[in-house]
């Protein structure tokens, strides 16, 4: 017989039921095969060559241990068929050539041509490509004029155009403490919750009835409250990470995964507010699309955003984003010191003051650097500064902050602060503040048990030139909830 990294794993392991103790025992990744609810839903789409990447392992080295194995045991003969080495370099096309095919594929993608169609055409013209091409092919193409939302709507399918190529390529493997490192040790444990979830929803069978849920609910309840801490892993993401690839021009992928992000903690959101264990049915399908959209993010980030990253940013750029993670946090994990950052340039360290300790004069009086900046983080209110050229040039570092903010955000263009959905808005106010039109602009919103009010001002100088805009947010819930008088010293 012949295997290859395409082989169906439910196939094999039901002509060769060993194989399912065998792989169990040579990695622990495999060990949920074990699992035959599991092994018969996810298997009847997993390869080898994909098992080999969930298990961090070359696909070669999985194949002849497979094939060891049979013969081993059986005594059968097995031909390994190694994955195909693709080289565009055999199809004889140049850079500007290969560019101008991908750009065509894409294109028809999102023209309607399917899926399997492209991926032939691909196999046959082009037949690799890097994490870092994808990335340009989508900046590419928002600059000659597709919309990001229609790349949103069909990055999944980009992915899967071209998910043979990204499978053949070896997941990161950076040292403890690097960011990368930290981020998919995160990304291990949210795959492991999101299969537990899985699995024991598909113990239950087709119909989800309230008393087969009553025996798992608070089980998987407390696996789905574990899982909504990937939030956490994806705030890191968009305050530390995206900057850096935007420093370096890589800006579309960027917007496109927050979006995504967006929609992910929308279904954790919903799941949470529509749990029914009377009616079991629809939080079981919510799970099931908030633990499948939380896996298809790990392998975005596995096989596309961090290669990619690793490929663009410097040493420098990623000593930047680990000294400003600790300020965000992180999903389940710590991160390690086998890999530590370098010192940063273009400032001084976090919690040092440069230059001497000089009085900075006000209107009304005068206070020393360490003072004032002690002031506004001491301030019950968030404050971010945005200069007249709408890049992020301050913001109050305090303990009790409404929104995240990260030191990864200074110099940031305001406009990727935010999602692409409220851009528009940020762009009306800026354009406001700058005509003249307006001086002010205020929100409130109910998130989480908290009000929020949020306020923008326009800065200028005593001639009217506008210096830049002035955000302050505060948690208004205790300060509404006040009656009556306090006219004495009561300490709480």
């Amino acid at each position: 017989m012949e295997i290859r990294q395409e082989t169906n794993i439910l196939d094999i392991t039901k002509a060769y039921p060993f194989l399912v103790d065998a792989l169990a025992e040579y990695n622990g990744a495999f060990e949920k095969l074990r699992n035959p609810v599991l092994r018969n839903t996810l298997g009847r789409v997993a390869t080898l060559g994909q098992a080999a990447a969930m298990g961090q392992v070359k696909p070669l080295d999985l194949l002849m241990f497979v094939a060891q194995e049979i013969m081993r045991r059986t005594g059968e003969g097995v031909t390994v068929i190694p994955p195909e080495v693709k080289n565009p370099e055999k199809r004889g096309l140049t850079d500007d050539e290969r560019r101008a095919r991908l750009k065509e594929m894409i294109r028809a993608l999102h023209d309607g041509e399917s899926i399997e169609s492209l991926k032939s055409r691909f196999a046959e013209t082009v037949g690799d490509i890097t994490p870092a091409e994808i990335a340009s092919l989508e900046q590419a193409l928002v600059a000659e004029g597709l919309p990001e939302t229609e790349i949103k709507r069909l990055c999944d399918l980009h992915v899967e155009l071209f998910k043979g190529a990204l499978d053949c390529h070896e997941r990161p493997s950076m040292p403890e403490g690097h960011p990368v490192h930290t981020y998919m040790a995160e990304n291990a444990q949210a795959v492991e919750l999101a299969d537990e979830i899985l699995s024991q929803i598909d113990r239950m069978g087709a119909s989800v009835t309230k008393n087969v849920w009553a025996f798992s609910d608070q089980y998987i309840r407390q696996a789905f409250e574990e899982l909504e801490n990937i939030r956490i892993h994806y705030t890191r993401k968009e305050y530390q990470l995206f900057p850096l690839l935007e420093e370096n021009g890589i800006e579309a992928p960027t917007k496109v995964m927050w979006e995504v992000h967006d929609d992910i903690r929308a279904k954790i959101k919903k799941t949470a507010e529509k749990w029914d264990r009377e009616n079991p049915g629809p939080t079981a399908v919510n799970l099931r699309e908030l633990c499948l959209a939380v896996k298809d993010m790990v392998y975005k980030e596995e096989h596309v955003l961090f290669p990619m990253a690793l490929e663009s940013l410097t040493e420098g750029q990623w000593s930047r984003a680990r000294h400003g993670e600790d300020e965000i946090g992180y999903a389940w994990v710590t991160p390690g010191i086998e890999w530590m950052p370098g010192e940063v340039s273009g400032g001084a360290p976090r919690g040092v003051l440069a230059g001497s300790e000089s009085f900075i004069p006000l209107d009304t009086g005068r206070l020393s650097p360490k003072v004032l900046n002690l002031m506004l983080k001491t301030l019950p209110i968030d404050m971010t500064f945005v200069d007249a050229d709408d890049k992020v040039a301050y913001y109050s570092d305090s303990s009790h902050r409404v929104f995240p903010r990260s030191a990864g955000i200074i110099g940031r263009d305001v406009r990727n602060c935010h999602p692409s959905k409220s851009v528009h808005m940020v762009e009306e106010i800026l354009a406001k503040f700058k005509n003249g039109d307006r001086d002010s602009a205020e929100f409130w919103l109910q998130l989480n048990g908290m009000f929020i009010h949020i306020r923008y001002f326009a800065v200028r100088d005593e001639a009217g030139v506008y210096l830049g805009c002035l955000e302050v947010s505060q948690e208004l819930s205790a300060l509404r909830a006040l009656e009556g008088e306090r006219r004495l010293l009561e300490w709480s």
